[in-house]
């Protein structure tokens, strides 16, 4: 055997020419690679800069590098380069596409993103060039064999004007502009909030919930935004931050006036989902909270999911998030200047006190299911041109129906649904359907607490064996008692002859 091997940048390579069987592989040390500069000499050269430019370099799956390219992808002259992957059709506000087909936007569609290459934009009269390059040998991730990817930026202009461009990018998508607002989620491997998706606010007005309700919350945040309310929590040393418990029936509307009020106060929504993520710690909740978008709606809906039994983790929750760090958070403990905090719950009673107490949550708002009131409106809102008596007729047709049983808002904005191609008149008399609705919903409610009494699995089985234990102690007496009776059985006996 004449078996060759090579080793090229830490791989080995055999040659197969001069094999007679079986190959083997010789280990070899790789060689470290290091490099101490962005971009290699070639290239540097191949740019119309001096011999001295400003290199940032912006490192993929960070924040910045996904501003920046959808920034050059909208910018850039002559760009030409892209990837493609899929998204929805809200998505594509963020890679510079515009749509305005309803229909796209809520379908699934092919988005662009920024490829490899070499881009020219200016900013502030500027040259910049943003090189979009992959570096070093492919490796093996999670996912599939990857490179490294990085962008980065070369100007002949000072870093300053660098920094200038990258917190104009930074504040333009924390703005919210028009009658939209943008949603963003906590982003738990690369550590940032990412900028899923813009959408449409409705009017505060348009939600159906009790006048008093929406004044409520409408005024106190209105207040808290005021620039006396800041300088007085300034003087007085209290974290300048606004927490809120809304809490109550599901299908109430706590969804709803949270959008809402995101687009009456121009703030973005940051919906924080990831509690139980299996790489989700008390330093990832805290770099969270201090990188927040400006002027946000910090969401944490369903908080009674993440503890059970007040302190204690759900079972199979394999992050380490823990209660107390979920205080800190609250608290305003790492920076959240100026931000307000929403919970949100179906069981407020599930919740540990010290969760909740006064300080870490400032107004607890309850949402029951609807009131006269809500009828009114809802009937109102899906027969605008119905007059105002059928509406109260209809109120009052269901409120007797009901008797002492609710309904929720879902429930009745359900029936509206099934009910929208049908006269104002009809939805007004046909009441009984929501009552058939609420009957429905009750029985389900019964089945899933006798379901929850129901033992075990392994409760099941030790039942069952006990069971069969018991039954053959139950058979040992009879089996004796029928030893002692005289037997019935015919004996036969043929004698052969030989």
């Amino acid at each position: 055997q004449n078996v060759r091997s090579w080793t090229r940048r830490g791989h080995p390579y055999l040659d197969s020419s001069t094999m007679s069987s079986s190959p083997i592989l010789v280990d070899r040390v790789p060689e470290l690679l290091t490099r101490t500069e962005p971009l290699s000499p070639s290239l540097l050269a191949s740019l119309a800069v001096g011999p001295d430019p400003t290199i940032v370099e912006l490192p993929a799956g960070t924040e910045l590098h996904s501003l920046v390219a959808s920034h050059v992808m909208k910018h850039a002259s002559a760009a030409r380069s892209f990837g493609m992957r899929v998204g929805s059709g809200n998505s594509r506000c963020c890679d510079g596409s515009d749509s305005e087909d309803d229909d796209d936007a809520q379908s699934r569609v092919a988005t662009k993103v920024l490829g490899l290459g070499t881009f020219e934009f200016t900013f502030e009269s500027a040259k910049i060039f943003a090189v979009h390059h992959t570096l070093g040998e492919v490796v093996g991730t999670n996912c599939s064999a990857s490179l490294m990817r990085t962008l980065v930026l070369v100007s002949d202009a000072d870093i300053s004007a660098l920094v200038r461009f990258c917190d104009h990018l930074i504040a333009a998508a924390d703005a919210c502009t028009g009658n939209v607002f943008n949603i963003f989620r906590w982003h738990v491997q690369h550590q940032y909030w990412h900028k899923a998706e813009t959408a449409q606010a409705r009017p505060v007005e348009s939600v159906v919930l009790p006048a008093e309700l929406k004044s409520k919350l409408v005024d106190d945040i209105a207040d808290f935004a005021a620039p006396a309310t800041k300088q007085w929590y300034v003087q007085h040393g209290i974290p300048y931050k606004r927490s809120y418990l809304l809490h109550g029936s599901p299908g109430a509307g706590k969804t709803s006036i949270i959008q809402a009020l995101a687009g009456r106060f121009k703030r973005n929504v940051c919906y924080f989902s990831s509690l139980s993520h299996p790489e989700m710690t008390d330093d990832g909740l805290k770099s969270a909270v201090q990188r927040v978008p400006a002027k946000s709606i910090l969401v944490f809906e369903d908080i009674d999911a993440v503890f059970t039994g007040g302190r204690g983790k759900k079972d199979g929750d394999k992050s380490a998030v823990t209660f107390s760090g979920l205080l800190n958070a609250l608290d305003g403990v790492g920076g959240s200047s100026g931000q307000l905090f929403v919970l949100t719950t179906n069981h407020r009673e599930r919740l540990d006190p010290a969760l909740i107490r006064n300080g870490r949550v400032d107004m607890h708002v309850h949402f029951s299911d609807a009131t006269s009131e809500q009828m009114r409106m809802l009937f109102a809102q899906f027969y605008p041109k119905a007059e105002p008596a059928l509406a109260a007729a209809f109120e009052e047709a269901l409120t007797a129906e009901l008797g002492e049983r609710t309904v929720s808002m879902a429930q009745l904005q359900a029936y509206f649904i099934q009910m929208r191609k049908r006269p104002a008149e009809a939805a007004a008399a046909e009441v009984k359907k929501v009552m058939e609705e609420v009957v429905t919903r009750m029985i389900r409610e019964d089945e899933g607490a006798a379901s929850d009494g129901k033992t075990q699995p392994g409760e099941e089985a030790a039942a069952e064996e006990e069971a069969a234990v018991a039954g053959e102690e139950k058979k040992e007496p009879q089996k004796a008692a029928a030893a002692a009776q005289p037997s019935k059985e015919v004996h036969v006996h043929v004698h052969v002859g030989s």
